[in-house]
């Protein structure tokens, strides 16, 4: 594997006269794309850097939860990073050939920072900077969904990139054909009884649609564990690979829930200006709702319980037999009652 790093860097990098890479091993934590770091020695002339450095690579297509395109997230990671201030990973290059990395590739920038967000909440060792790193990943969500969808995607990729049927003609059009693509999906997610809830969501779905609103390009995964940060900073927002054209309200909801579920405060933050939502809401005018990020809570829920019920699916039908789906399993289960809950069901606490 890193023979295929140098000779990738090399590519990229014609007027080095010589790359080592050194210190190479997986990262633990997540399940979309296999993941490692690594530092690359590069010397030009007679100046060496040493370049700190992630390798994303594709699973083999079986142990897929997401298809998604690494091509696309280069893009979209650079014109972030070139059109906007949003502090993002540079990332220097993609391989679709599968046959240099066993999977199609990227390699990005390590950016540096802290990824424990937890130390900044409940005594953590950081919780000093918490007022000020929740403020500015507020001010940083807030950038992306203000800045023109063309800007950021001028060529459309973030349209439908998982191959859906979205379509964005208007926010209407847009919510329909994704609460048709949930519906539709069903069949193929429906192993077990407990699964009617996300049947009921879809209809709850359908049923309650709030105010139309611009769409946007969202994060798509946006929670606490997706952004790094130092000197009471967010220095890097990172895993974009689930970004696309969506309603703004769909992070914040996705949020409200895995704060939850991470044990953090991401959404009690900044403190001074009322919390998440009220900032968000100061810097936008959105005027949102607690009771639009419920819905939206569901609707992100949503996105994410399609794919990764369908993945515990095969492994149900034996399709294959990993065992990461029954890890998958064991873990997607807990979002069922918070869900219950968002939909008045009796009886049910998150």
């Amino acid at each position: 594997m890193e023979q295929s790093i140098v000779e990738f860097l090399e590519r990229i990098w014609p007027d080095a006269t010589n790359i080592v890479v050194e210190d190479f091993q997986q990262i633990a934590g997540g399940f979309s794309r296999e993941t490692f770091k690594c530092e690359a020695r590069v010397t030009r002339g007679s100046t060496e850097e040493v370049m700190p450095l992630i390798l994303r690579k594709d699973p083999p297509d079986v142990e897929a939860i997401l298809h998604t395109d690494r091509s696309v997230e280069h893009n979209l990671i650079e014109s972030l990073r070139l059109r906007t201030t949003i502090p993002v990973s540079q990332s220097y290059g993609y391989e679709m050939d599968p046959k240099p990395f066993g999977q199609p590739a990227m390699i990005i920038e390590r950016a540096s920072g802290s990824g424990q967000t937890s130390a900044l909440f409940n005594g953590g060792a950081d919780e000093d900077q918490a007022e000020s790193v929740i403020k500015h990943l507020c001010e940083v969500l807030v950038e992306l969904h203000k800045c023109p969808i063309n800007k950021i995607d001028p060529d459309g990729a973030l349209t439908d990139p998982f191959g859906r049927g979205i379509k964005i003609e208007s926010w209407d059009v847009f919510m329909d054909s994704t609460i048709e693509f949930f519906e539709t999906s069903y069949k193929s997610l429906n192993y077990d009884p407990v699964m009617i809830i996300l049947l009921d969501a879809i209809y709850t779905l359908r049923r309650n649609k709030p105010r139309a609103m611009p769409l946007s390009i969202v994060h798509g995964d946006f929670n606490p564990a997706n952004f790094l940060y130092e000197n009471g900073q967010v220095s890097a927002l990172i895993d974009w690979e689930a970004s696309r054209v969506g309603d703004p309200r769909e992070d914040l909801g996705w949020m409200v829930l895995m704060d939850v579920y991470s044990n953090t405060h991401v959404m009690d933050y900044p403190k001074k200006e009322g919390g998440f939502l009220a900032y968000y809401n100061k810097l936008t005018g959105n005027d949102i709702t607690p009771e639009e990020l419920g819905y939206f809570m569901l609707f992100g829920t949503m996105e994410i319980a399609v794919p990764v019920q369908q993945f515990v699916a095969r492994r149900v039908h034996k399709e294959f037999t990993l065992l990461l789906p029954l890890y998958v399993a064991q873990t997607s289960m807990a979002v069922l009652p918070a869900m219950a809950q968002a939909m008045g069901y009796m009886g049910v606490s998150a």
